[in-house]
């Protein structure tokens, strides 16, 4: 399988001097609890639903928060929607990375992928089935196929 398989296509882009209102606006209307932040000069990172509200929480105390580039994470990799699943997932573990964005030729972000895509019935199935044959049962079930 590939990244186009499994990517969510729904992510929304905002420029890092977005405010965090605007910003939560976004979010609701892409109806996926993650922002991409960015703009023409690149990719800058990516915000949470979580890291929004501890965005809001610092600012409500007049905390120095005041746009979505102040709480972007960069706990992130690039792929492309070509990447097998596999090397992705590896790369991702070994970046100890939380997500891929996925960019397109143009280096623009045109989705994500996140443990929740990796861990779909699909991918863990085939992933399965491809890794233990019919005819060889896992050693750790304690039966011989045959």
């Amino acid at each position: 399988m590939r990244v186009r398989d499994v990517m969510r296509r729904d992510v929304a882009v905002v420029g890092p001097e977005t405010a965090l209102r605007e910003a939560a606006k976004s979010m609701w209307k892409s109806r996926y609890q993650l922002l991409v932040v960015g703009d023409e000069h690149g990719i800058y990172g990516l915000v949470t639903m979580r890291e929004l509200v501890l965005g809001a929480e610092a600012q409500a105390q007049s905390g120095p928060v005041e746009e979505v580039g102040d709480i972007a994470s960069l706990n992130f990799i690039f792929t492309h929607e070509d990447e097998a699943l596999e090397q992705l997932a590896r790369r991702m573990i070994h970046a100890r990375a939380r997500r891929a964005i996925v960019l397109d030729g143009g280096m623009h972000a045109v989705g994500v992928v996140s443990p929740m895509e990796l861990a779909s019935p699909d991918v863990v199935g085939r992933a399965s089935e491809e890794s233990f044959p019919a005819s060889d049962a896992p050693s750790w079930t304690g039966t011989s196929a045959g």
